[in-house]
């Protein structure tokens, strides 16, 4: 602890990630200000809340229904007729490029007899029913009725097909099924100016995986939003992860929001004193004979590693003004209900998580790898999507790397958790006053639309 260091008013550890930051002689950007501590009491979270056969079905009436929500990635759908399929619960939307810069979410049926009118994404120059035919083009206007003669009650007036309401923001398009709702730039609050440093539009998709798992989707979210867990779930990185050190960030007033950042090139104060030989050599897979010059730390070596790298995406004097905090930590954000994005350089890493039919312990996790585009390069096509079964492991995904077995990690606890909950008796889960207070915001939030009448 540094000679004028007063003990922390919610008992963390030192180094704080303040303490980091004011180490770095680089300028430090506003968006890694520390927000004042948000109390939100110690309350935890009723086991039925998961588990609850009729929790998932409130859900599905006035939490899905009500939000904006990540459906696809603009470069998903570069040209005009290509579409993805968005589906949630039992709705399903076409999410459609009807026009050069126009972006439309179509409801996935036939207004004739209900057929679903697209069974997979693709492109095309319209919508034709497989069942009879009725024919609408990309903006939802009815073009063909088979026998126009039988239906003289259909009209091109009242035969348009119904829309959800589309919003984008950082390369990602979002949909609300609301006609009633905030527009998306109000439900974000500040996301787009914090992300105007780094923004989401200057990436591209190298990487797309989906996996179902065992448990409920909150759970799932819950696991990638603290850093607790880091020293017994992956115990590999512990000695040069802070997990304990990381700020958690939730604003009052900020419903949508919140975020955590976690330091690296420092040791879990879990693993005791480790020497900064000893911190670097454990942060890269090769890295057994790196040394730390003598005055220098781990940390700043890790980085000075990774702005190396970072010049030839961004060019070199960029690359030198990047903060240690912005080249290797993690500072992730989480956007309500079910998106995870992570701001700066380390890892270019986003999550969405989604309940998957009517069984509230299952769930649908998805994994993109977004990096930089490198500066003066042509957008890539994104990749296209890996979808692995339940019982397949991430690192069946060779596109993911090492974060594959990352994730396996998280994912031997999500099934167990869900399980343990059905048999937990009390009252709510325990949650941590400061490390779990994400989860707790979380959960205030989603009462806040369940609360309300569907």
């Amino acid at each position: 602890m540094a000679d004028d260091a007063r003990p922390d008013p919610l008992g963390r550890p030192f180094p704080t990630v303040q303490d980091l930051l004011r180490a770095d002689p680089r300028p430090q950007p506003w968006q890694l200000d520390a927000a004042p501590y948000y109390d939100i009491g110690l309350g935890g979270v009723p086991p039925t809340q998961y588990t609850g056969q009729d929790v998932l079905a409130a859900e599905y009436a006035r939490l899905w229904p009500r939000v904006w929500q990540m459906a696809c990635r603009e470069d998903e759908i570069p040209e005009v007729g290509d579409h993805i399929l968005y589906e949630i619960g039992d709705r399903s939307l076409i999410v459609v490029r009807s026009a050069a810069d126009e972006v439309r979410a179509l409801y996935n049926v036939c207004l004739h007899r209900g057929r679903q009118l697209r069974d997979c994404p693709g492109r095309v120059a319209k919508f034709r029913c497989p069942f009879h035919g009725f024919t609408w083009a990309l903006d939802g206007q009815l073009q063909e009725t088979p026998t126009p003669w039988d239906f003289p009650h259909v009209t091109d007036g009242n035969f348009r097909l119904p829309e959800a309401r589309v919003g984008r923001w950082g390369g990602f398009v979002f949909v609300n099924f609301d006609q009633a709702a905030p527009p998306l730039e109000t439900y974000l609050e500040d996301i787009p100016s914090i992300f105007e440093r780094w923004p989401m539009e200057a990436r591209f998709t190298a990487a797309h995986v989906a996996r179902p798992i065992a448990c409920n989707w909150k759970l799932a979210v819950e696991a990638f939003v603290e850093s607790f867990h880091v020293t017994d779930t992956h115990p590999q990185a512990a000695s040069y992860i802070g997990d304990f050190n990381t700020q958690y960030d939730v604003w009052a007033g900020k419903r949508h929001y919140s975020r955590m950042i976690s330091p690296r090139g420092i040791a879990s104060p879990s693993m005791g004193e480790l020497t900064p030989d000893e911190i670097l050599q454990s942060s890269e897979p090769s890295g057994e004979g790196l040394r730390v010059p003598e005055g220098e730390t781990a940390r700043r070596i890790m980085a000075d590693r990774r702005r190396a790298v970072l010049a030839n995406l961004i060019g070199a004097e960029e690359a030198k003004q990047v903060t240690d905090s912005e080249a290797i930590d993690t500072v992730q954000y989480w956007v309500f209900p079910n998106l995870v994005v992570w701001w700066g350089l380390a890892a270019p890493i986003v999550y969405r998580f989604r309940p998957l039919g009517d069984d509230p312990g299952l769930c649908l996790m998805e994994a993109y790898l977004m990096p930089l585009l490198p500066k003066g390069k042509p957008r890539p096509k994104p990749a296209k999507t890996t979808h692995l079964g339940i019982d397949q492991s991430w690192t069946d995904a060779k596109e993911l790397g090492g974060l594959g077995a990352v994730f396996d990690q998280d994912v031997s606890n999500l099934w167990a958790v869900h399980k343990g909950l059905k048999s937990m008796r009390g009252g709510a889960t325990t949650l941590a006053r400061y490390q779990e207070n994400r989860i707790r915001h979380f959960h205030d939030v989603l009462r806040s639309y369940l609360d309300r009448d569907a």
